[in-house]
């Protein structure tokens, strides 16, 4: 009698695949150190299917990977796997198919929901392979093409949900943090001891990640239902306020309804106060000057199309593919978020603190990079870079000979270099993690320029709108430096550096969509112009 493999093997998945570090044991390590260390010595042989015990010939790898050219690229870790486990079967035991093969599947039929906008390889052939019928008789027999797809899916789902399609092209757009690096072997080793498909969960990326994903999912849902309303422009420079009427409020309302906002009657054209409060949640969302009036800016920021926020989360979902899982664990650093103009301080995993920040203009664009924080400068001298003296002060100079003094600037061996005062230009403090960028934080004199929603002012370096907090959570550890010796050390007008005991990791990113604390998504101006094109990146692999 014949019987398809697959009605005895695989009962319908009807919960969606989802990363859980709960259903995750074995190896304890994160994957980026995991990749410096020989990975077949991390595996031990057989021990994951203790059931199985079935050897095939290590020669029908070579072929299958001749037939199936797209999983070439993951021939080194075919053959590491199999060679660590003895050439043995690993998704079969003496009962047949295991059920972490009903997890792969369910994954892989899923994998749009991931944000990957490949289809999965050799689809139609492993549904063959999985329903053709096989002989009653020995029904448990395994099937080596099966075997090899399941170990060829896996690394492709592993590289598109896990690593990052182009995570190792990521400094070509000029993304200079620490990636993440998985060994494909050790990870599937993992996978199949615990019985589940997943990768070790991070504190902090893993949320971001989950709640991404959940806001793709609507926009794409809102994509698919059509009829998106379109809101009208106000004229001119007009602003609609709490308890105005006007058709436009109608088509806000409407928008917003669509968007999943509560706003209370849906066809009221006075602008009540469920709408108003609706309109200021949204404005936040946007990173708009947060207030209840509808203006031209707010109506933009809604009228997006959902197929464009939806693409804005997919580009931002591989972003965070990228990063490492040790930047999510360390007990405190901190992460600038360009686009955010946002500062977070993070101690044991949990946002402990914010501020506003001021980033690089798009011509002098602040880089995308870490590094680790181990001065605090008081009263700081600023030596003035070859291309601002040459750009700005020289010419200045040639207008006005008194153009250093009256700059406070002195020339210093060959160098100009600003003398330290409340008209510094890093204010009275800085931050400094060296790095070959020239980047740091550092306060500013130019303090009405927090006011504005869009700061993106700087050379590139980073000003922050609280620096004396700042320094006050740095140092707070050292119990010599209260925040009165602080303040006493920004206002001495001489340079003093503090020596950090323990370096404090800094990550600057890019992120144009994100979750906030209460799991919805935020939307950013794509400053950089950097999504378009990591965009179609994606989509031509």
């Amino acid at each position: 009698m014949k019987t398809p493999k697959f009605a005895l093997i695989y009962v319908a998945v009807s919960m969606i695949f989802l990363l859980s570090c709960n259903s995750f044991s074995g190896n304890s390590q994160t994957p980026d150190t995991t990749i410096h260390k020989n990975v077949e010595e991390q595996i031990e042989p057989g021990g994951f299917n203790a059931n199985s015990g079935i050897k095939f010939d290590s020669t029908y790898i070579k072929k299958f990977l001749a037939d199936k050219p797209l999983f070439k690229p993951f021939s080194k870790d075919f053959y590491t796997f199999y060679r660590a486990n003895n050439y043995n079967y690993v998704w079969y035991d003496n009962r047949g198919l295991i059920e972490s093969s009903s997890a792969l599947i369910s994954g892989l039929s899923n994998i749009e929901e991931e944000g990957v906008t490949s289809d999965v390889p050799y689809k139609d052939t492993l549904e063959y392979l999985l329903h053709s019928p096989v002989d009653s008789a020995n029904i448990n027999a395994p099937d080596l093409n099966t075997e090899l797809m399941l170990t060829g899916e896996y690394f492709y789902y592993a590289k598109k949900v896990w690593a990052g399609e182009l995570n190792n092209q990521a400094e070509s757009i000029n993304w200079y943090l620490p990636r993440k690096k998985l060994s494909y072997a050790a990870l599937l080793e993992d996978n199949l001891k615990s019985g589940s498909i997943g990768e070790p969960q991070a504190p902090i990326i893993t949320p971001q990640y989950k709640g991404m994903k959940q806001a793709l999912a609507q926009y794409r849902e809102i994509d698919k239902n059509g009829n998106e309303v379109v809101v009208p422009a106000l004229k001119g420079s007009a602003v609609l306020k709490p308890r105005s009427s006007s058709v436009i409020v109608t088509a806000v309302r409407k928008r917003l309804t669509q968007l999943g906002i509560a706003t209370g009657a849906d066809t009221s054209s006075i602008f009540d106060i469920n709408l108003a409060g609706a309109v200021y949640q949204m404005k936040e969302r946007y990173g708009l000057k947060i207030d209840s009036t509808i203006t031209n800016s707010f109506i933009n920021a809604i009228n997006v199309p959902a197929k464009k926020r939806a693409e804005q989360i997919m580009v931002n979902m591989e972003r965070l593919r990228w990063i490492q899982q040790d930047t999510s664990v360390s007990k405190e650093f901190i992460l600038v978020n360009i686009p955010e103009y946002a500062l977070t301080y993070y101690e044991n995993g949990q946002v402990a603190w914010r501020c506003g920040v001021v980033v690089g203009k798009p011509m002098t664009k602040t880089v995308i990079f870490s590094g680790d924080m181990k001065y605090v400068v008081f009263s700081p001298y600023w030596n003035v870079p070859t291309s601002i003296i040459n750009k700005e002060v020289k010419p200045g100079m040639a207008r006005n000979k008194n153009y250093l003094a009256a700059h406070n600037m002195e020339w210093n061996g060959g160098r100009v270099r600003q003398k330290p005062g409340p008209r510094n230009s890093l204010g009275l403090v800085k931050f400094l993690f060296p790095n070959s960028n020239n980047i740091y934080l550092h306060d500013t004199p130019s303090k009405s320029l927090f006011s504005e929603t869009n700061r993106a002012f700087s050379h590139g370096c980073v000003r922050v709108s609280q620096p004396k907090d700042l320094a006050i959570r740095v140092l707070r550890q050292y119990p010599e430096w209260t925040p009165q010796k602080i303040d006493a050390a920004m206002h001495a007008g001489k340079e003093q550096y503090v020596t950090l005991k323990r370096t404090i990791p800094v990550y600057i990113g890019y992120f144009t969509a994100f979750v906030g604390a209460e799991g919805q998504v935020y939307f950013r101006n794509d400053i950089y112009q950097r999504d378009d094109r990591l965009l179609n990146m994606l989509e031509q692999k």
